[in-house]
């Protein structure tokens, strides 16, 4: 895929100049993410720019990022806010919230070993002694 970011512009003083990110959404899931500066429409061609709050978590859009970074990968809801997907593969429902916990992982109990023995614990002095004393 090309790189789709603008080079950076700054200011005579050395500032740059505030770029706007967008994020590509494909079936609820961020796929592509761009940065143009604010007075540029997004770089994603003739894909729809959807309305903040009320995001299609179906199908393709695009959505303007304002206060969290995104990431490819990402889930979006349909008020347009961003999670980390944490192992979830399909898209948010309809309502649920990006701040919704995530699948939880699979833990697996430990089993201990029949055959190893425990280590004896190192000897430690006193605290009120210094060593060799």
């Amino acid at each position: 895929m090309e790189n789709l970011d603008d080079p950076v512009i700054t200011t005579a003083t050395g500032y740059a100049i505030p770029r706007t990110a967008w994020a590509r959404i494909r079936d609820g899931f961020v796929v592509a993410i761009a940065h143009t500066y604010d007075h540029l429409k997004h770089p994603f061609g003739e894909v729809a720019e959807a309305e903040p709050g009320n995001v299609p978590l179906h199908g393709e859009t695009v959505i303007r990022v304002t206060g969290s970074n995104a990431a490819v990968g990402h889930l979006v809801d349909s008020k347009g806010n961003l999670t980390p997907a944490e192992g979830r593969t399909t898209a948010l429902s309809p309502g649920q919230p990006a701040y919704h916990e995530g699948v939880a992982p699979e833990v697996i109990p430990a089993s201990p070993s029949e055959e190893a023995e425990p280590e004896p614990a190192p000897e430690i002095p006193p605290p009120d002694k210094p060593e060799g004393e």
